[in-house]
């Protein structure tokens, strides 16, 4: 079987764990890594056994062996680096937050359309079986219909430079809350009708951590805390008008369980999508597969993860900020 070469755009941390995940998926290979760095590149590809190493992005971009390129910088440089390789016809999978603001990310993926180009955000939750197995479950009625979602995600980041620096758009929501209100768009599929926030600032500017509250034309409600201060429980509670559903570690859920109208425990399941629970792989799999498959059929988006979605998402995370009067350098 022909291996498809994948290419990394970047070699932090998010970097590795692709290039590992690349390792041992079948029919994928970690084919080249790019860094501004030349010895930095080269020391990763040999960690990796990965074939070629550049020293510049715009090499890697016009490498004709590379089938995709998985975009994995700050989230400040995404809409540029993405169009860089869009316009060397690569396809791309650009980490999430997909950029810093909506305007940006619709650049992006207008040309994309336009050049008739695979792009993708790369937000794992949206691929995972995990999150398959909560829509199921919720659309077949586990809990009757939705009313009330309460999420918390927080981790002690805040010694992360991408993180606190305002120039590559750091801050809990793009970096963080960005999980939680993809779990709500999945479950709602709407725009909110109305929304209230406050954060809290690092001395840089970037938001340390907020409190969303949200209302939705149906009636259904929503509230998101997250902060980049320290460790939250990271959980998640949908509550249906004929039970709940508790999902532990919503960014890599771990055990989602299910509650009938009296508190009792009558479904749920244990995920085996993560390293924690004994699978060998990261998580990350799962978004290359779609992405494969979707460049195999000629298609510029993933079914799990659409354009108009990336959109949604961005344009609400502008109307946060907004709310909050914080906007990045390069706004």
């Amino acid at each position: 079987m022909i291996n498809f070469k994948v290419g990394i755009l970047g070699a932090g941390n998010i970097a590795e764990a692709v290039a590992d995940t690349l390792n041992k998926l079948d029919a994928f290979e970690p084919y080249a890594i790019a860094s501004r760095d030349i010895e930095k590149a080269k020391a990763f590809a040999e960690k990796y056994n990965i074939e070629k190493s550049y020293g510049s992005y715009e090499e890697l971009a016009n490498d004709p062996e590379v089938e995709l390129i998985y975009i994995a910088t700050p989230h400040s440089h995404h809409a540029e680096q993405a169009k860089m390789c869009i316009n060397a016809g690569k396809p791309v999978l650009v980490e999430k937050a997909f950029s810093y603001n909506g305007e940006s990310a619709k650049e992006v993926l207008d040309l994309a359309n336009e050049k008739k180009v695979f792009c993708g955000e790369a937000i794992w939750t949206r691929y995972m079986p995990s999150y398959l197995y909560i829509k199921d479950r919720i659309k077949n009625g586990a809990i009757g219909e939705v009313q009330n979602i309460v999420c918390s995600l927080g981790y002690d980041v805040k010694a992360k430079e991408r993180i606190v620096n305002p120039a590559l758009a750091g801050g809990a929501l793009l970096d963080l809350g960005v999980y939680p209100l993809n779990l709500i768009y999945m479950v709602y599929g709407i725009d909110p009708a109305q929304m209230a926030t406050t954060c809290a600032r690092l001395s840089s500017g970037v938001d340390a951590q907020f409190v969303l509250q949200m209302s939705f034309p149906t009636g259904q409600v929503a509230t998101v805390f997250s902060t980049i201060l320290y460790k939250a429980d990271n959980n998640a509670i949908i509550y249906g008008n004929k039970g709940y559903m508790e999902i532990d570690n919503i960014n890599n859920p771990e055990e989602i369980r299910i509650y009938n109208g009296d508190g009792k425990l009558v479904d749920g399941t244990k995920v085996t999508g993560s390293q924690k629970n004994g699978n060998p792989f990261t998580g990350y799999e799962y978004e290359f597969i779609a992405a494969r498959n979707a460049i195999i059929l000629g298609k510029t988006e993933p079914e799990q993860m659409p354009h108009s979605e990336t959109l949604r998402i961005m344009n609400l995370m502008d109307g946060i900020r907004n709310i909050w009067k914080i906007k990045y350098p390069m706004e």
